[in-house]
C-alpha cells in the first residue's frame, strides 16, 4: 500500500484505495491562552489521508483487516476508483 500525499501521486488508471478520516489537534498560542480574545485558539482540523493498493487481494485483506480491528473501526471508505479523463480543445477561428 502507497499513502498519496498529493494529487500527482493518485494512479491514472483504474486502482482500489482506502479513504482514512482523522483529526489533528492544533493547540494555540501562547496571546490566545494569557489573554482570551487575543491570538489564535486552540483548533481541530479534519483530515483524509489517501492509500491506494496494488492489487485487489491485497486492499480486501485490509479492509477486513481494519473493519475487524480489535481497536475498534476507525473512520474509512473503501473504494474502487477511475479517475475521468479531462481533455481540453482550442479553437481558432478568423473571420
Amino acid at each position: 500500500m502507497k499513502w498519496c500525499h498529493s494529487i500527482g501521486e493518485i494512479p491514472s488508471g483504474p486502482h482500489y484505495a482506502i479513504l482514512e478520516q482523522r483529526s489533528i489537534s492544533i493547540p494555540g498560542d501562547e496571546r490566545s491562552r494569557t489573554h482570551p480574545g487575543h491570538g489564535y485558539p486552540a483548533s481541530t482540523e479534519q483530515v483524509w489521508d489517501y492509500i491506494v493498493f496494488p492489487d485487489r487481494t491485497t486492499w480486501e485483506i485490509e479492509v477486513k483487516k481494519r473493519h475487524g480491528s480489535v481497536f475498534g473501526n476507525k473512520d474509512f471508505v473503501a473504494i474502487s476508483a477511475t479517475p475521468a479523463t479531462i481533455s481540453t480543445t482550442i479553437n481558432v477561428e478568423i473571420k
